[in-house]
């Protein structure tokens, strides 16, 4: 397991931390799964890989509770990228931006009550720290993973309506009144060895909502016209029903609403694989 050690200050001192690089960029890695931890203001931000390819995204007209918008389509990722081993906790969350905002607190669980616009600048906040501390202009920024990167992540190579067992892979249809999100990784990982892509909390993505292409695509990303304010939210939470928690489902929230349902996770983005394919 290869670590990644950042020296930072940010808004309050982080403590100095050294490892002896000189450059804090993150390489590309081989096999799916492989794992990279960066820490920052000591604490750990694991990552796993997920190498290009090419998979099927949505569900089959057969699969049950499948809803309309989920039109099967086969989907080439020319480049692969390293997504969050779980979503983002409160701890991640106060060694970068200096807050927590959750509604359930605790170090260790997913931080919650964040908008799409938050979890971006947490990107663009994480982004700066490691330029800052490379020698060179790092070729890695963070961002939040595209809808199309978050369903072949939760895939890990799985074609059913979850990447397992769905009791061993999720925290989820627990009541509203007493229900709660829990610590990260104290469930199964799916096969890259990422956590909690099922349940938990909803994820945000990048994208707005739109229509799946009927054809083959490369790298899509939706239209910024599309869906008003809204953006797309994958995953289920920890008071969703099964069919909520499926790879394939899309969910749409208002991009400036904070809530205890929802929270992130992290893709770090080779600035070499930004695509011009504006195609969904």
């Amino acid at each position: 397991m290869k670590q990644i050690m950042l020296s930072a200050f940010f808004v309050f001192v982080f403590g100095s931390i050294a490892w002896g690089q000189k450059s804090a960029d993150i390489p590309e890695g081989t096999q799916a799964g492989q794992r990279q931890v960066i820490v920052v203001a000591s604490v750990a931000f694991p990552f796993r890989w997920c190498p290009p390819g090419t998979f099927t995204m949505g569900s089959p007209e057969t699969e049950k509770d499948r809803d309309d918008s989920e039109l099967q389509h086969r989907v080439t990722l020319s480049r692969g990228f390293w997504i969050l081993e779980t979503e983002v906790t409160q701890q991640m969350y106060k060694a970068v931006t200096g807050t927590n905002p959750s509604n359930f607190k605790g170090e260790c669980l997913p931080v919650d009550q964040v908008s799409w616009a938050d979890a971006n600048s947490f990107c663009k906040k994480l982004s700066d720290i490691l330029t800052k501390t490379s020698d060179a202009k790092s070729s890695v920024t963070f961002a939040l993973p595209t809808e199309s990167q978050w369903e072949y992540a939760a895939r890990a190579a799985s074609s059913g309506p979850y990447a397992g067992k769905l009791n061993d892979l999720a925290w989820y249809g627990e009541p509203t009144d007493t229900g709660t999100t829990h610590p990260v990784a104290t469930k199964s990982p799916n096969a890259w060895g990422i956590h909690d892509m099922h349940g938990n909390l909803w994820e945000w993505c990048h994208d707005r909502f739109a229509d799946f292409s009927k054809g083959d695509v490369i790298d899509p990303v939706a239209p910024e016209t599309a869906l008003g304010n809204t953006r797309i939210d994958r995953g289920g939470c920890w008071d969703s029903t099964p069919e909520y928690c499926r790879s394939a489902y899309r969910g749409v929230y208002e991009s400036d609403r904070k809530s205890r349902f929802v929270g992130f996770r992290i893709v770090a983005v080779f600035q070499h694989s930004t695509s011009k394919d504006a195609k969904h």
